[in-house]
């Protein structure tokens, strides 16, 4: 009787030392995780007005590079970026500028563009453009 009592008293300590390190909370180390960028809500420093006939919306600050899309006189244009040097294209010399119109970033030419300190003179000088 004395060894199935030592048996069972053997098992009974077995099993809960095996419960409680099973229970044992462990730190889990996350790695790193990339959040996407956040919408910030923050005022341009400078917008732009198409003041051509149409411009071409670029994916870099380059005459031949893809075309993201054609934008219209007199659509107002938030500046993100200029070049650090200006250039000539078609007998033109200005800077290049990272703009943004409804959602859409890409690279503009300056020759075809009004720059203006604020949101409200850059649409007030898109009205007089579309003759509104």
């Amino acid at each position: 009787m004395r060894k199935i009592s030592a048996f069972i008293y053997i098992i009974i300590l077995t099993s809960a030392s095996v419960i409680f390190t099973a229970c044992e909370q462990k730190e889990e180390t996350i790695g790193d995780i990339e959040l996407p960028p956040a919408l910030l809500f923050s005022e341009a420093q400078e917008w732009a007005v198409i003041e051509s006939s149409y411009l071409r919306l670029r994916e870099r600050a380059e005459a031949g590079s893809r075309l993201v899309t054609t934008l219209w006189r007199g659509y107002v244009l938030e500046i993100i970026s200029r070049s650090p040097n200006k250039v000539f294209m078609d007998d033109e010399e200005d800077y290049w500028y990272q703009v943004n119109y409804d959602g859409l970033q890409g690279w503009v030419f300056g020759s075809y563009l009004s720059i203006h300190e604020s949101r409200e003179a850059a649409e007030t000088a898109a009205r007089v453009i579309r003759n509104d």
